[in-house]
């Protein structure tokens, strides 16, 4: 594998992460590049190593370091592709000195046309999803830009002597998880949230994952803020619903749960919407029944749709502003939506900045 932005590979990581970092910042801001890049190692061992270094270099231009800030906006998602579970933590620790970066000017001067370039160095580890084996990619988010993604193989080895039956029996067990639980539905929905829709977005031609949301939207309560995704993945073993179980004769009809019509497979999606006044973080954690007229093998496409009211959240029912929707499921990844809510009493104030 090719070293990443930082330029160094194996123990460089933990040892001397900033080895090349002169002459690596020679190549952003000179050559007018900038954003927001990881690097970490390819491989860790969590019986040897403690921490799992993450570099980041963060080349903005002054005008917008104000808006896109590194300690109060960045923030650091992990996907586990063995399970797709995601995890979030802001990117970078708090400063040690509480208010060295704050703005505590209330007429601060305006920005001048000046660039700069910032290196960290965080633990990967904050992550708790990453101290368990797995295969995972990083990524950080601010607002509404991106970072490019990493992979890290975690692994825990184990000393001394090893059985090679044993693994093998191991491995073949995890190749026979459990099957995932029903959808439970909430009152007054059914299988139709998680059917396709005329505004639902296009199936992805590729593997991938589609999300839609009303641009700009006026606040009234009761009224829903719809957010309509479309995935296509290939389904992990465990994700797979299986056949309808044939009732014992003094049981009488039962489908397991599972309702009619039957899923064939049940996938994690996970929603990650920032807001743009404060650039906090929230979750949103859905289970998307699949629908087909036949079983799926472990590795086969399979098509899913949802859809989820915002509002639902109370973090963002009936504020002003504008929200920056990522959508996660294991590879795929989509985003940012941008979806802004405005509300009655900014309609006698004239335009606000959002």
């Amino acid at each position: 594998m090719a070293p990443g932005i930082f330029e160094i590979e194996g123990q460089d990581y933990w040892t001397d992460p900033f080895k090349f970092s002169s002459r690596v910042l020679r190549k952003f801001i000179p050559e007018d590049r900038y954003g927001l890049f990881l690097d970490a190692p390819a491989r860790a061992d969590l019986r040897t190593a403690d921490r799992i270094p993450l570099l980041s270099l963060y080349a903005v231009k002054q005008q917008d370091a104000r808006i896109y800030d590194l300690w109060s906006t960045g923030h650091l998602v992990g996907v586990r592709l063995e399970d797709r579970a995601l995890d979030i933590t802001p990117l970078v620790e708090p400063p040690e000195q509480p208010g060295l970066f704050d703005q505590s000017d209330s007429d601060p001067a305006p920005p001048g046309n000046g660039a700069m370039a910032i290196v960290e160095q965080t633990d990967a580890l904050r992550l708790e999803t990453m101290q368990q084996p797995g295969t995972y990619l990083l990524m950080a988010l601010m607002l509404d830009r991106t970072s490019n993604r990493v992979q890290v193989q975690v692994t825990r080895s184990v000393p001394g002597y090893q059985d090679e039956a044993v693994t093998r029996f191991l491995e073949a067990l995890k190749q026979q998880p459990p099957p995932p639980e029903p959808v439970r539905y909430a009152p007054g929905e059914d299988e139709r949230q998680f059917q396709a829709r005329p505004d639902s977005p296009p199936v992805p031609e590729a593997p991938g994952i589609a999300v839609h949301g009303e641009r700009v939207f006026l606040y009234e309560p009761g009224k829903p803020a719809w957010i309509r995704g479309t995935f296509q993945v290939p389904v992990l073993a465990h994700e797979r619903v299986p056949p309808k179980p044939e009732p014992a004769p003094e049981q009488g009809e039962d489908d397991d749960g599972h309702g009619q019509p039957r899923p064939v497979a049940i996938i994690p999606v996970s929603l990650v919407v920032i807001g743009s006044r404060t650039g906090a973080a929230e979750v949103i954690s859905l289970r998307v029944p699949c629908f087909q007229d036949t079983p799926v093998e472990a590795g086969a496409q399979v098509t899913g749709h949802f859809e989820y009211d915002l509002f639902q959240h109370p973090a963002f029912r009936g504020k002003a502003q504008t929200h920056f929707v990522y959508a996660f499921c294991g590879e795929a990844m989509s985003g940012p939506t941008r979806m802004a809510v405005v509300t009655r009493d900014m309609l006698d104030l004239g335009s606000r900045r959002r």
